[in-house]
């Protein structure tokens, strides 16, 4: 089994995220490793859209991981 990062970039105030969401195309093979990418990841989102626009629009990141079986 492989894992694969989906993020998203949401916005609190609008309820809503943007569509379609960032995939990762690197595989990982465990779902630790994933998530724990997921959180590194997402925080260098958070820190490159910078803190005006985060606080202007309430954004977020939202991320899970996406098991697919290995060939």
């Amino acid at each position: 089994m492989k894992y694969f990062l989906i993020l998203w970039v949401c916005s609190a105030i609008q309820g809503s995220c943007l569509s379609p969401p960032i995939t990762k195309p690197t595989p990982y093979n465990t779902y630790y490793e994933c998530i724990e990418v997921g959180y590194i990841d997402g925080m260098q989102m958070v820190q490159a859209m910078g803190k005006d626009i985060v606080e202007k629009n309430r954004l977020f990141v939202a991320f899970h991981c996406q098991a697919k079986n290995s060939i």
